[in-house]
């Protein structure tokens, strides 16, 4: 075997190995999830802007009940969408230490609180379509269609 065989022999086996890596299945690490609630196990919602109370809703052996604004029964498949929110992926978490204001977290646009757990939501990230929010002094963010969700008028929830 001539050195130019040998050399394109060691190419071609190096060639085969990177092309096996690239294809090789990489292992799926499972999302980080913004809260560990059951969303089986959440009795309370309540929604608040700017510090003021905007929906609130109940669970009770019915189903879930809007107790504010007003009363009404509350259709399930909507709620489930706000339960949601609790198993959000996370994009990712910022580093501790961070200004809130700088987030739009020092006073939050949005409050969810889901039993005793509060979600802030602050501003969207601009470089992406998601939006910050605090949880346990944690920066985190998360896909800025769970905001839009805490802008739903109280009669989404109901139905009328």
């Amino acid at each position: 075997m001539n050195r130019w065989t040998r050399i394109n022999l060691i190419l071609g086996v190096v060639a085969a190995v990177l092309l096996a890596l690239h294809l090789w299945p990489r292992q799926i690490m499972a999302p980080t999830r913004l809260t560990s609630l059951d969303a089986g196990a959440i009795s309370t919602i309540r929604i608040e802007h700017g510090e003021r109370l905007q929906i609130a809703l109940k669970r009770s052996a019915d189903g879930w009940e809007l107790t504010h604004p007003g009363q009404a029964k509350a259709r399930s498949h909507r709620v489930e969408q706000l339960l949601a929110i609790a198993r959000a992926s996370v994009e990712r978490t910022l580093p501790p230490g961070n200004d809130l204001a700088q987030y739009g977290l020092a006073e939050p646009t949005a409050v969810l609180v889901l039993d005793e757990v509060r979600i802030a939501f602050g501003d969207r990230d601009p470089a992406q379509r998601s939006r910050y929010v605090l949880l346990d002094n944690r920066v985190q963010v998360i896909d800025d269609v769970y905001f839009n969700l805490l802008t739903l008028p109280p009669r989404h929830f109901t139905g009328d």
